[in-house]
């Protein structure tokens, strides 16, 4: 089965980008050091929307059955366990960051938040649509 010209190429583009925003984002990690809240914020989230995309085309390439019914089982298993260490990190990571921020917002009323930042937990939970 040969890929058409245009999917290599595609491919091949998808390498080159990834290659590039790396370089960016190694690049940039050292003006973090001295970031502001800010500086941080935006970092932080163009780092969120780059592990997005990546993961979307992690989860295209595999729903893909022109590149999975060919693809090596040596190669599906280094995806599937490297996928797996990177999702128990960012998982221990997602759990250990919200508990500590909970920790440290705990007594609210020593905070200077405006309530209209704060979402109060209601009695009764409604579903977000109803049928």
């Amino acid at each position: 089965m040969a890929f058409s010209a245009a999917f290599t190429r595609s491919m091949q583009e998808w390498v080159e980008e990834q290659k590039r925003i790396l370089e960016l984002a190694k690049k940039s990690m050292e003006s973090f050091k001295d970031g502001d809240r800010l500086t941080l914020l935006i970092a932080s989230k163009t780092a969120c929307q780059h592990i997005s995309r990546t993961i979307k085309g992690f989860e295209n390439w595999l729903n893909n059955p022109a590149i999975t019914t060919i693809m090596p089982q040596s190669m599906l298993r280094e995806i599937q366990e490297k996928i797996w260490k990177i999702m128990i990190e960012l998982i221990e990571f997602d759990a250990k960051h919200t508990s500590d921020f909970l920790n440290y917002i705990k007594d609210k009323e020593k905070m200077a938040i405006p309530s209209l930042l704060l979402r109060e937990e209601k009695e009764e939970r409604t579903p977000p649509y109803s049928l």
